[in-house]
């Protein structure tokens, strides 16, 4: 056992507290009562929780009780990620600039989780506004390690066992990337599945919001919850709500699987690479090559989703500059200063890229590729590379963490699952299958 960890508590999953909710075995209160308990455990440690209200928990869990719990959700405790809307609990956005904001209502994700039955017991931990600096959130694997980031508290909370669900947002990496260091099920579904009303905007041209979990299962009731058009995000327009645990419920066959390196596979650690180059081999992954259509999809992500910060944002650092960090100043100014042509090139190459993606999977199911360089690294000033989960994050594709493999250190390594856009039923599945092959290697 590494002396630098916490020890993991034991959390039902999303969907078995549900059940044993609906069916009198439990009840939401007991569940927020247990919960209290097992953040109580490790949160001194881990430092997942932005804000925790327990007399508000409890209200919540009782008034589900005596309606009689109901939906898919009915009494599961859920963490939110503190740049998401809530009406009843500070929503911070992770700066002191915001320090006691209360909105005005739920993020449309959060309303929908609510109307699912779920009980929102808190707020976790962002980096600052989601693209500035680390709040100091450890990895409940080794307390010397991030968690990743920004979505630092959501992934450490279901990786401590402390909720079996919450959510998080990623405009690069911020979901995937922490689910694999933390080791936990997660999944950003395709580009505006999910409503971002009531979300901090980074950038509108990649934000997905996204969730963590303890199972596949979990990840499709949340999903299927949160999705579908709610008349205010321009990205949902249109989209119907998936159907993802329908899409769970029928056995699981072996999918055609392709083995994406990616346009940053350089990134790799070289012994983390070989594991996946042997995994893809085991699987029968077929190597595909993406081709130099994707070259410069770093570049596209970074002029675009900078310029988007810059503007979205810039309110921010006339009200509020000294407050800041100086790693997030200078991410708005460096944004502010992308001029329009290089900003709508680059979007324009980015819209190219999303259109040709399609072919490179058209003969495929699923991808496997790596969602980090490696296991986490050491110290807390950096939630590490963003640069393995950046390319599919621009393509606007569903993107799964996968966890079940472990780095040279005995540390998490996850594998990620992506497909086209607009198939995370195909992609969940992938990942399903995935998740009980590598569970009997």
């Amino acid at each position: 056992m590494n002396r630098n960890a916490v020890t993991l508590q034991t959390c039902t999953t999303a969907s078995e507290t549900a059940a044993a909710i609906r069916s009198g075995v439990s009840t939401a209160e007991a569940e927020v009562r247990e919960a209290k308990v097992r953040i109580a455990a490790n949160e001194e440690q881990i430092g997942a929780w932005q804000h925790l209200n327990w007399e508000l928990a409890t209200r919540q869990a009782r008034a589900i009780d005596r309606a009689g719990p109901q939906g898919a959700l009915a009494g599961v405790p859920v963490g939110i990620k503190d740049i998401i809307d809530t009406f009843d609990q500070p929503s911070e956005n992770g700066t002191e600039a915001d320090r006691g904001r209360m909105a005005d209502a739920d993020a449309t994700a959060v309303a929908r989780l609510r109307a699912a039955g779920a009980v929102i017991l808190g707020k976790t931990v962002t980096t600052e506004c989601a693209c500035g600096a680390s709040r100091g959130t450890r990895n409940p694997h080794d307390l010397q390690r991030t968690p990743g980031g920004s979505s630092s508290g959501s992934a450490a909370a279901v990786a401590a066992g402390m909720v079996p669900l919450a959510l998080g947002t990623q405009t690069a990496g911020s979901v995937i990337r922490p689910a694999a260091f933390c080791g936990v099920w997660a999944m950003i579904p395709s580009l505006g599945a999910v409503p971002c009303s009531g979300v901090l905007k980074l950038s509108e041209t990649l934000d997905h919001v996204g969730a963590f979990a303890n199972s596949p299962m979990d990840l499709a009731l949340a999903v299927d919850a949160m999705s579908g058009d709610d008349g205010s995000d321009p990205y949902a327009m249109g989209q119907a709500p998936t159907r993802l645990v329908a899409a769970l419920a029928g056995k699981l066959a072996p999918p055609r699987l392709a083995f994406l390196r990616g346009p940053t596979w350089g990134e790799m650690e070289p012994e983390c690479a070989a594991r996946y180059e042997q995994l893809a081999d085991r699987l029968g992954a077929a190597p595909r090559d993406m081709g130099d259509e994707f070259a410069d999809i770093v570049d596209a992500h970074q002029t675009v989703m900078f310029a988007e910060i810059g503007h979205n944002m810039w309110p921010l650092m006339v009200r509020a500059g000294p407050l800041l960090s100086g790693m997030m100043r200078g991410r708005l100014v460096k944004g502010r200063n992308i001029g329009a042509d290089d900003y709508l090139y680059m979007r324009a190459r980015i819209y190219a890229m999303r259109m040709k993606f399609a072919d490179v999977m058209s003969d495929y199911d699923a991808a496997i590729t790596a969602p980090t360089p490696g296991e986490a690294p050491l110290g807390l000033e950096s939630t590490g590379s963003r640069l393995l989960t950046l390319a599919w994050t621009t393509l606007g594709v569903p993107a799964v963490n996968v966890p079940g493999m472990t780095g040279p250190h005995g540390l998490p390594l996850g594998v990620q699952v992506v497909g086209r856009r607009g198939d995370d039923a195909s992609v969940l599945r992938a990942a399903a299958w995935l998740g009980q092959t590598l569970a009997g290697m």
